[in-house]
């Protein structure tokens, strides 16, 4: 209502998020975007959920081990209707065990987002192809968001944990069905990449002015 309510959006606008404030833009664009974001600048954005907890990585050594134990304890409770309606961060966690479980498809937000649940997307699929341009800025260290790789859209395989790998944006469900209008974005020349070296977005002042004058000025 405020976004509507403001003459100054009144014909789009441009809109960059940092971390987890992604989704807020995110959501917006599949429920909405009217007025349409224009250009979206993701930055260390958790759009594709977390397969762990905060600097949990399942690939640090006995770390690693220790917070593959607390993701199955406390990532049953993730996906309690309770808890995704009042703590924002169980909205993005996607349990790469859990991505076919009843509770997961049937109460997670970002399953729906993403459309894994079935439901008809037409109108997600709609908004997502109001907006011109996404762009998708991952931190090559980070250790915030597991797997760092789904900044750029990328996922954990179908062997997980055996196989601790990213599959890549062009090969997960999402894109090679289309669910929510990724690919038809990324065939349509919308869908832009980039990354700074650094930890979760500590990028410098300069590359966010790059990515600014470069994604929000042409």
């Amino acid at each position: 209502k405020r976004v509507r309510a403001d003459p100054k959006l009144a014909n789009g606008f441009n809109a960059f998020g940092l971390s987890q404030g992604n989704n807020i833009i995110r959501g917006y664009i599949a429920k909405y975007n009217d007025p349409p974001v224009r250009s979206f600048l993701s930055i260390c954005g958790i759009n594709a959920g977390v397969a762990a907890f905060p600097h949990c990585s399942p690939k640090t050594p006995v770390v690693g081990i220790v917070c593959e134990v607390l993701t199955e304890v406390l990532g049953d409770l993730a996906y309690n209707p309770l808890v995704q309606s009042i703590l924002f961060q169980a909205n993005y966690f996607r349990d790469p065990t859990k991505t076919n479980s009843t509770p997961y498809l049937r109460h997670s937000e970002l399953a729906k987002w993403n459309g894994e649940t079935g439901e008809d997307m037409s109108a997600h699929k709609a908004n997502w192809a109001k907006t011109q341009r996404f762009v998708w800025v991952m931190g090559t260290e980070d250790t915030m968001v597991w797997p760092r790789e789904g900044e750029h859209w990328a996922a954990p395989t179908d062997k997980y944990p055996k196989d601790l790998s990213a599959l890549p944006m062009k090969q997960t469900r999402w894109y090679t069905e289309d669910t929510f209008g990724l690919r038809t974005a990324e065939e349509a020349g919308k869908n832009f990449f980039e990354t700074f070296k650094g930890e979760h977005i500590r990028f410098t002042e300069a590359e966010l002015q790059q990515w600014l004058f470069k994604h929000f000025v042409f």
